[in-house]
Parts: structure tokens; sequence; C-alpha cells
């Protein structure tokens, strides 16, 4: 139980590291909603019209996707490469984390960038506010994909699921702490009783984001190598049994885990050629399977951005007052952070398939009524509580069975020398789409489709997606990855395939 423990406490402070950036850049601009509108507006001198305002608006929140798109392409390099530091502590005598570097660099652009986004809004402009906020998501990309990497290859196979929430969860908790600050940004002035601090609230919020950015660099600097990427990738047999004795305690049953991870090991797995590896996952029919199954577990996700950056704009749209629609915004984060703890008690118990199949059909249930809700309200102003409600059922939905898993499951699928890269082309895919659906949700949600658009952009699509999970999608609980990867070449005919090409190689010669 102790080593249990101190695995998930290493797990969770690491998942801070990468996450702060990453929750509270993505909720921070949720509620204060008018608050922003009058920053851009006098920054521009008042210079913008409703429909500047909205395109200036899409820039501020959506360049977050673009950067991170940039970031996504980043990381093999910094992770694969720049990152697999081969010197040791001089206190310790460990090597550093295979990705150490690499989240070192992302974590300390990410503390510049925290500077840049509060100079902007301190000094009203938005140029230093977007460039800030771009310069933060091509960091935290590459922080994200190195700590999922991270938190699948540490752990006991058994503890994988639960160690993997780990990030879901500190993600879920800086969001509430994101959603708070703005709420006590939004009602500073009620709150606080200053006109100092009403006068400087936005600034205030910005300023928050820089000391935990701090730490997550000296957080970072402490963690060690990950067993897996040492013998694997470094054939480094003794440094890796000393990495399984600090993830898995020092009773751990050492040669029985190396054992293990040996079965994943393939031909040249240690080389870093991760774009030439293209064409193979291109070719073989198990890992363009993975891809799509990772892709289509991701795609269901899409719609989780749509409420954390626009959930208390849609319920002042449903006719709440200001009071409620921020502070639901706020409990909404509350009660995602909550499923992520239900989520992770139950991941290991069980399984993924028993988590993301349900609360993926919940979460499309939970749109569907939430589209309904704004039909209804303008006959009865009461069934605009059917419209908080459904997002509140989304949060617990979201965050118990979906958001983790859907970012871990391509690194259960995937083989170790293709693991990064297929992780890189899935979250491309994934980021795409959500850039291409983030900047069509608010204009075809105020023109004449209005709330049918969450029909349209999350529904009908994750519903197609939802499909073919079910009938494709392994079970990986407690189950090795070589394992995992036999069904998966049986399912997709690559093993059929390669007997074939040997009985014709053997007729040949």
């Amino acid at each position: 139980m102790t080593s249990t423990v101190r695995l998930l406490a290493i797990c969770c402070a690491v998942s801070f590291s990468a996450n702060w950036q990453y929750a509270y850049s993505s909720t921070y601009l949720n509620t204060p909603v008018l608050q922003f509108k009058n920053y851009l507006n006098e920054s521009f001198n008042g210079s913008l019209n409703d429909e500047s305002y909205v395109h200036v608006w899409d820039l501020v929140q959506n360049i977050w996707f673009i950067g991170f798109f940039l970031g996504i392409w980043l990381s093999p390099v910094l992770n694969d490469r720049l990152g697999r530091k081969s010197a040791h502590c001089l206190t310790s005598g460990r090597q550093w984390l295979k990705f150490a570097e690499g989240l070192l660099i992302a974590n300390s652009t990410n503390f510049l960038a925290a500077i840049v986004q509060f100079v902007g809004v301190w000094q009203e402009l938005p140029v230093l506010l977007i460039i800030g906020r771009a310069v933060a998501s091509v960091a935290t990309a590459v922080a994200f994909q190195a700590v999922i990497l991270y938190l699948q290859e540490s752990p006991p196979t058994a503890l994988r699921g639960s160690a993997s929430y780990c990030s879901e969860v500190i993600f879920a908790a800086m969001c509430i702490v994101g959603a708070s600050m703005r709420t006590i940004s939004q009602n500073s002035g009620m709150m606080l009783g200053t006109d100092l601090l009403l006068g400087q609230k936005l600034p205030w919020l910005l300023a928050v984001n820089i000391i935990p950015c701090a730490i997550s660099i000296l957080i970072v600097i402490l963690v060690p190598e990950t067993p897996k990427f040492l013998l694997i990738r470094k054939k480094d047999r003794k440094s890796a049994e000393a990495a399984i004795r600090f993830h898995h305690g020092s009773d751990a049953d050492v040669a029985s885990v190396v054992e293990e991870l040996l079965h994943e090991a393939d031909e040249d797995s240690h080389a870093a050629h991760s774009f030439r590896d293209f064409l193979v996952i291109a070719k073989e029919p198990h890992l363009r399977k993975i891809v799509i199954l990772s892709s289509s577990a991701m795609q269901i996700t899409v719609s989780f951005w749509g409420a954390i950056y626009n959930s208390t704009q849609f319920m002042m749209d449903l006719d709440c007052s200001d009071v409620v629609a921020t502070w639901s915004s706020t409990i909404m984060a509350a009660i995602y952070f909550i499923g992520t703890l239900i989520g992770s008690q139950l991941i290991d118990r069980i399984g993924r398939r028993t988590l993301l199949l349900p609360c993926s059909l919940a979460s499309i249930i939970c749109w569907t009524a939430f589209t309904i809700s704004f039909y209804l309200q303008k006959m009865a102003d009461g069934w605009k509580y059917l419209g908080i409600v459904s997002l509140m059922c989304f949060a617990i939905a979201y965050g118990t069975g979906i958001g983790a898993i859907a970012w871990f499951i391509s690194s259960e699928l995937a083989p170790q020398r293709y693991r990064s890269l297929i992780q890189s082309i899935c979250y491309t895919i994934n980021t795409i789409i959500l850039v291409a659906m983030t900047f069509a949700l608010l204009p075809m949600y105020t023109s004449s489709i209005g709330a049918s658009t969450f029909l349209i952009l999350y529904c009908a699509p994750s519903l197609i997606c939802l499909g073919y999970l079910t009938w494709q999608l392994p079970e990986t609980k407690g189950r090795p990855t070589h394992e995992i990867l036999h069904e998966l070449k049986i399912s997709s005919g690559s093993l059929a395939r390669i007997a074939t090409e040997d009985i014709i190689h053997e007729v040949k010669f």
C-alpha cells in the first residue's frame, strides 16, 4: 500500500507540472466574458463592433489549438531525442527521465508565456495575450504528451489505469482553481469590496498563473527515468532494474517485471527513427487500427472544450442570470473533478471499455438534452434548468469515463517503438478536428442554426465513433502490451498477412 501511494503521489506531482498551464489556460476565459469584452474594446479604443469582437475573441480562444498542433510535432523531437539525457544526477546517481529535458523546456517556456499573458492584460495589449497563449499551447502540447508516456511506462501493469488517471484528476483540479479564480474575479467588487481589486481583476487573474508555472519547473527536475524506456530503448538493464525499484517499490519482483517488459521489445526498438516509421504505420493493418481506435476515442472529447470554454455564455443564452451562469460553470468544473476521482477508482477494476462506452453514450444524450432545452425554454422558462442539469451530467460522465481513457488509450494499444509517433498522429487528427469545430461553433451557434449546432458538431460525429469503438476496441485492463498487440494483429489481419508472406518467401527460396 505504501509503495502504491508513493507511486501515485509521484504521478500526481508530474501531472501537476504538465497540466497546470493546460487546465488554467483552458478555463480562465470562460466566466469573465463581459470583462474580457470590455478589455478588448478598451484595447482597441472602442472600435470593435459585435462582428469584429466575435472574430477577435475566436482568435484569443482558438489560438491555443493552433499552437497545440505545432507542439504535437515538436514532442517527438524534444521527448525522443533532446529529452533523452545520458547524464546522471550527481546527488542520486540515477538517469533523468527520458523526457525530462523536453518537459523542463516546456515548463520553462510556460513560465515565460504566463508572464507575457499577464503583461498583455495589465498593459491592455491583446497581441501579447494572444502570443502568450500561442507559446504556452506549444509548450503544453510537449509537456502533455510527455506526461502521458510517463504515466503509462512507470507503474506496474495492474496500476497503469489508476496512474494514468492522475493526469486527468490533476487537470480537473486545476480547472476548479481556474473556475474559482475567475468566479472571484467576476465578483471581486462584491466579495473583496475594494475598488483597487475591482479595477485590476483581469491582471490578477493572469498573475495567478505565474507561480504554479515556476513550481512546475522545480518538480520536473526531481523526476527519475522510466524503466520501460531504459530497458527497451536504451538496452540498459541495470538502470532499468533500479528504476523499477524506485517506481514499484523496494519489494518489487524485478525479474518478472523485466521479463514482461522484454516481451514488448522488438527489433531496432532502441532506434529513434520516429518519422521514418510513418510508412510502417500506414502499411501495417494493426497499427492503422490503433490510430483509428485512438482517434475515435479522442473525437468524443471534442465537446468538452465547447463546454469548458463557453458554458457560461450558453447558460446566459438560456436566460440564466449572470450569477447562476457563473456559478454553474464553477460547479460543473467541480463535478468534473469528482468524476475523475470516481473513474480513477473504477478504471483498474471494471476496465476501459466498461467505462468509456457507457459514458460516451451518456455524453451524447446530455448534449442532445442540452440542445432540446434551448427550444423548450422559449415555451416555458423553467426548461432552462434542463440545460443546466444536462451540462452537469455531461461533466461527471466525461470525468468518469471519457477524458482520461481517450488520451491514454493510444499508449496502451501501441508498441514501444511506434508509441510516441502514433500518439502524435492521433493528437494531430484530434487537434485539426477540434480547431475546425471550435472555430465553427460560435458562428454556427449565432446563426439561424442555433442550438442545433451541438447536434451537428458534437452528437453526430461522437455517435459514429462510439459505434466503431463498440465494435472494435479491445479491453486493455491488466494486460501487457504484447498481448493486446497480438489480439489487434489477429482482428486486423496482420498475422494472416505475415504468415502468407512467409510462405511465399519459403516457396521462392
